[in-house]
C-alpha cells in the first residue's frame, strides 16, 4: 500500500487520502451549504467539542467522514487538518500531502486532490 507524508507529519493511506479528498471537495462545489458542512467537519477535526449545524453531521456522516458518534478517525482527521487553512471564512482548502512528498508519476498532488479553493483540476 502506498503511503504519502501529510503536512502534520503523518503518513496515511494515498488512496484514504484522495477517497476524503474527492469527498471534501465534493462539498465544497455544492456552494454555501457543502462548504458550511467542510467547515463543521474541520471544527469537529480539531477536537474541541464541537457539534455540526443543521442536517450536516448526517452529510459528513453519510460521506463516512464522521462515524456515528460524530467522530472522525484518526486517519481523517489527519488528512482534515492537513488540508484544511485558515479559520473562519478565511478558511481554504489546499492538498494535505506534505511539500516534500513526490508523486510516483512526476505529477503534481494537487491535480488530483484539488487547489486551495476546493476545486479539482479538469
Amino acid at each position: 500500500m502506498e503511503m504519502v507524508k501529510l503536512k502534520n507529519g503523518t503518513e496515511e493511506a494515498k488512496h484514504l487520502v484522495t477517497t476524503v479528498m474527492m469527498s471534501i471537495n465534493g462539498l465544497a462545489k455544492q456552494g454555501l451549504p457543502g462548504m458550511l458542512a467542510v467547515y463543521d467537519l474541520a471544527e469537529v477535526c480539531k477536537g474541541k467539542g464541537y457539534r455540526p449545524f443543521g442536517d450536516n453531521m448526517k452529510k459528513l456522516q453519510g460521506l463516512a467522514l464522521l462515524d456515528q458518534s460524530g467522530k472522525p478517525h484518526d486517519s481523517i482527521r489527519n488528512i482534515v487538518l492537513s488540508a484544511v487553512q485558515g479559520e473562519g471564512l478565511d478558511m481554504t482548502i489546499g492538498s494535505p500531502v506534505a511539500k516534500d512528498t513526490e508523486r510516483a508519476d512526476g505529477n503534481d498532488w494537487k491535480d488530483s486532490l484539488g487547489d486551495r479553493t476546493g476545486r479539482t483540476k479538469g
